[in-house]
């Protein structure tokens, strides 16, 4: 879950379970790639859809109390935490009532933004993982003679 999260998807445990069976024991990082390339990130549009479904009088508000439950007793119940946790952070007037346009438009900024610092923590990983691949190199490399039949174009100095 925490992994297609990062990458800005929100996936049911439904969805999940199309790609994890009881036969699955590893994705590898190309299985992940067409996982996400198949389920797309929630669009503004189609969650202000949803959200338009409980607002039946279109007022662009849904009070707390029937976010809570719809939230808990439909689909893939929540729970009472975790509704909570969407109220406080969507109660953009203090009034008890989520204005859901703002929701959504917080929503998917926090999303983009998670993508954003997921991308450069895999980024950075990647310069780490290649600067210790060189040190290691480097250091295995201490004391082997290489035959003169085969140089190197380039000559590794511990300067490089």
């Amino acid at each position: 879950f925490s992994v297609l999260q990062q990458a800005g998807r929100n996936p049911s445990e439904k969805t999940v379970n199309k790609y994890w069976t009881s036969q699955t024991t590893t994705l590898n990082f190309d299985d992940f790639c067409t996982i996400l390339k198949k389920e797309k990130p929630a669009t503004k549009a189609e969650l202000l859809k949803a959200f338009g479904k409980i607002d039946k009088d279109n007022t662009g508000y849904i009070l707390h109390d029937e976010l809570y439950k719809v939230l808990t007793t439909r689909g893939e119940k929540m729970t009472w935490d975790e509704v909570s946790t969407i109220t406080k952070q969507g109660d953009f007037n203090c009034s008890g009532k989520l204005d859901y346009h703002k929701f959504c438009d917080f929503y998917i900024a926090t999303s983009e933004q998670c993508c954003k610092a997921a991308q450069e923590k895999l980024q950075v990983d990647s310069r780490l993982r290649q600067q210790q691949f060189g040190s290691q190199a480097e250091a295995s490399s201490e004391g082997i003679t290489l035959p003169a039949s085969k140089s190197s174009p380039r000559i590794l100095r511990k300067t490089d």
